[in-house]
């Protein structure tokens, strides 16, 4: 009885530790799904100031309206108007009764893409 045990025990921890579904960290308290994954987009710092800091995409994004992105996650260093980085994320769902000025964002990668003359 305990080996049955202990093997559903294992099986149950190994088919729970699935990374399968993209884990979420931001926008949760307000029930927001991810609408988009991106991976390796290039884009530039901006800072609005009704917003904050925004992502400018260089690149239109699948699940995108607002063409700029609100990152829940923007580290310090990279709150720097003008600065040109490399990141992926998530994008998240908006609803239809919000009037936002960029489009929910999480970051899970970014770096500054060093200036080449």
């Amino acid at each position: 009885m305990m080996k049955y045990c202990s093997l559903l025990l294992s099986v149950l921890v190994l088919f729970s530790c699935s990374d399968d579904e993209p884990t979420a960290g931001c926008f949760q308290d307000e029930g927001r799904r991810i609408v988009t994954i991106v991976n390796n987009i290039n884009g530039t710092v901006i800072f609005n100031g009704d917003c904050g800091y925004l992502i400018d995409p260089d690149e239109r994004l699948d699940r995108n309206p607002t063409s700029v992105l609100f990152p829940c996650n923007l580290e310090i260093e990279f709150e720097v108007d003008g600065l040109k980085v490399n990141f992926s994320g998530f994008i998240y769902e908006s609803f239809e009764f919000e009037d936002i000025c960029a489009d929910f964002f999480e970051i899970t990668d970014i770096e500054i893409v060093p200036d080449v003359q």
